[in-house]
């Protein structure tokens, strides 16, 4: 009686495992790929890479069991000169690239995948609209389409700047097995962690090392205003705004404005090459960590670029602003 009990106790568990894969498929089409190439699924949450599957008549099909009901992965050649983001489901789904590139391929069978042209939209003239107008509608997509991973996403990208009160009441409205997920628990360790900085609140303070191996303590790098910025040499976007941010530095350095960089590079050389490229002047620190630096995750940040404006009393009072309503506040500060 005993053996049958230990025997029902292992199927049942074994049920239990079973019943948190899920069942997938990927039926593809493509164009110009040789024979015998693989194409690869990468797990743009955890990293990694989850599948494989090879191209035989530019035609592929991945029949995979997701760790996840939802997934947002990249699918990849090897050489990954051909890529495309996919918003993964536990139901079959099909990839068209016969008559088209690689990226612009169509997909169907995903929810999230349906909506990306919509997501698109949102940020198309984000340099000609207003932060407010932006935010309405990051917050209306977020609130008509709470079924959607893609949905989550934004909240994580945008959980920064919305602080951790808003970004909690948004993140309710999901369905739990979106929220059980990878990008889910990035959200919560985000809410459940109580060193970020708030707005009125001061700084933390911290400690990183300088490309020569310098370790500096950031309380003394700061100035009347400081800027404290995150970036990342691989990040455009980064680098973008480090150009206009030159232009801040030289005007406003001699009034009392200090711009205090954090990279999450991983790879030393690439970090110091950007900095001596775009001919950065401010001091710059980094663990080479990644996102998973202490400092990253201490100030909860989720994307680059990312800053925090802290006046010199040494509070926070304002996040992730750019262009004129940067430069608008460091005048008022000063």
């Amino acid at each position: 009686m005993r053996s049958i009990f230990i025997l029902f106790n292992f199927l049942f568990m074994l049920t239990s495992l079973q019943a948190q894969e899920y069942t997938f498929s990927l039926t593809g089409k493509t164009k110009d790929i040789k024979d015998g190439s693989w194409l690869y699924f990468r797990d743009m949450v955890n990293g990694g890479t989850l599948d494989s599957a090879e191209v035989i008549n530019n035609s592929f099909k991945f029949e995979t069991k997701l760790p996840e009901a939802r997934l947002w992965v990249m699918l990849h050649t090897k050489d990954r000169s051909k890529f495309k983001d996919l918003w993964l489901q536990d139901k079959p789904m099909l990839f068209d690239a016969s008559n088209t590139n690689f990226k612009d391929a169509e997909v169907t069978g995903s929810v999230s995948q349906q909506l990306i042209e919509e997501e698109k939209a949102i940020y198309k003239d984000f340099d000609k609209v207003s932060d407010a107008e932006l935010r309405k509608r990051q917050e209306t997509f977020i609130e008509n389409n709470p079924n959607a991973l893609i949905s989550l996403r934004m909240l994580y990208e945008v959980s920064g700047k919305w602080g951790q009160e808003t970004t909690r009441q948004y993140f309710e409205i999901f369905p739990e097995e979106i929220k059980q997920g990878s990008l889910g628990q990035r959200i919560l360790d985000y809410l459940n962690n109580d060193n970020i900085p708030q707005i009125g609140e001061k700084y933390t303070n911290f400690k990183l090392p300088t490309p020569n191996g310098e370790i500096l303590n950031f309380s003394e790098l700061t100035g009347k205003v400081t800027l404290l910025q995150f970036w990342a040499s691989t990040c455009n976007p980064s680098k973008m705004q480090n150009q206009e941010l030159k232009k801040l530095y030289r005007k406003y350095k001699s009034e009392g404005l200090e711009i205090v960089a954090i990279s999450r590079d991983r790879e030393k050389q690439e970090w110091i090459k950007a900095i001596e490229k775009d001919n950065l002047k401010w001091p710059q620190l980094s663990s080479l960590q990644g996102w998973e630096g202490p400092i990253f995750t201490n100030y909860g940040i989720k994307k680059t670029p990312s800053n925090y404006l802290i006046n010199s009393e040494g509070q926070v009072v304002a996040r992730n602003l750019s262009g004129d309503e940067l430069e608008k506040k460091i005048q008022e500060l000063l």
